[in-house]
């Protein structure tokens, strides 16, 4: 922890005194912790920020596992970036109400929000629950997560497990998917924005990165949006690679995948067009995005005949178990749906129709091809059609 109490109730922040104050308050100074009052003693080695730390093992209800320097340090930088903006804002504060001690707390008008700067990994649980917590007293939880989680792969594309879905903020339903990162000692602030996962691990989106001193506070609530012709183009690629990527050992839900596609008497290269495309709501899926739309297409759209309908209930009812638990998402207001999204997709291609909400008519054929050239070439008209028409992704 940054901050303690002394014996007389003064909250003292270490890191803000010298060395040599720092080793005459060790002498002369008592410490508690704020939260459970128990005595905890000075830590401020050369290669550590000067921080306190409790005595022993210890039950404090506000305990954290202790995330390193790094931690401390990017953690004290955005306090400090903060208190420069003179916001209302405190460092470590704990709260009795709910027994946690968020990293940082502002105080606002209306409104008060926790920043959590998380550089470690912690169970889904953990999370859920700071979150609950948050929420019962009427704030507003902001995950900013350490660069040492940022894993980039291109220009704009970032590998992500399912650990920084939990982080994905959207702070009302026409807000675009966030994640925030920040680098302590490069001072970068990294906005990843407007998110669509092209893959399970892999998500395209707008990255911004600004220095930390270039910004304020209110950035955060910038919406960055990625530029739909960007998308689709990116997207060509992506299908392009899907089709001709090279045969390789799978496991698990690709294995499966693949061996539905025999079961169908179907290849990927022979797939049609509609299948994989980008929908927001990708995320909510623990399945590739080929694999539950091929899905969708071969056992409930390809059967029927030009004018037999099919409700949404029916697609739910076959994708199931693809979706992903709701909890994982607590800092996500939008239930934006993306089997109905790819229906709307869909639709706006011309192979169904919405008759009314939630069914939908079949209208033209899902074509299929027989030979992988043939199939390029469908590919890449669609995404061709789809930028013309500046077809974006419907947000519920």
């Amino acid at each position: 922890m940054l901050q303690a109490k002394t014996e007389y109730g003064n909250i003292i922040t270490l890191a803000s005194f010298t060395k040599e104050e720092i080793s005459v308050l060790k002498e002369q100074t008592q410490f508690f912790c704020p939260a459970c009052q128990k005595p905890v003693i000075v830590k401020a080695g050369s290669k550590t920020i000067p921080h306190f730390a409790h005595r022993s093992k210890s039950e404090c209800p506000a305990l954290e596992g202790g995330e390193g320097p790094y931690h401390e340090k990017g953690k004290l930088l955005l306090y400090q970036w903060l208190k420069h903006q003179h916001l209302d804002v405190r460092l470590e504060e704990y709260l009795p109400a709910i027994s946690q001690r968020p990293d940082i707390l502002i105080k606002l008008k209306h409104k008060t929000v926790a920043i959590e700067y998380q550089c470690a990994r912690i169970a889904s649980a953990e999370i859920i629950t700071r979150n609950e917590g948050y929420y019962r007293e009427g704030i507003v939880p902001i995950w900013i997560l350490g660069a040492n989680r940022f894993s980039r792969r291109k220009r704009n594309e970032l590998k992500m497990d399912q650990f920084q879905l939990h982080f994905m903020h959207q702070f009302s339903t026409d807000f675009p998917l966030t994640l925030y990162f920040f680098c302590p000692n490069s001072l970068r602030f990294i906005s990843f924005q407007d998110l669509y996962f092209t893959a399970l691990q892999r998500a395209t989106g707008k990255m911004v990165i600004r220095k930390l001193n270039e910004m304020v506070f209110t950035d955060l609530f910038k919406a960055s949006l990625f530029p739909k012709q960007q998308l689709f183009q990116l997207w060509k690629q992506e299908k392009r690679l899907f089709r001709i990527r090279p045969s390789r050992r799978v496991y698990g839900r690709e294995l499966a995948w693949n061996q539905w596609l025999y079961l169908n008497s179907v290849h990927r290269e022979s797939l049609p067009s509609v299948i994989y495309l980008p929908v927001s709501a990708q995320f909510r899926m623990k399945t590739q995005p080929w694999d539950w739309q091929s899905r969708l297409c071969l056992e409930i759209i390809y059967p029927l005949a030009a004018g037999e309908t099919f409700s949404l209930q029916q697609c739910m009812h076959l994708l199931r178990h693809h979706f992903r638990d709701s909890t994982s998402f607590p800092l996500i207001k939008s239930a934006a749906n993306p089997i109905h999204q790819y229906l709307q997709l869909l639709q706006q291609l011309g192979i169904i129709r919405e008759t009314s909400p939630n069914y939908f008519t079949k209208e033209n054929p899902i074509k299929f091809y027989k030979h992988i050239e043939a199939a390029l070439d469908g590919d890449a008209q669609l995404i061709e059609r789809l930028v013309k028409q500046n077809m974006g992704m419907i947000r519920e």
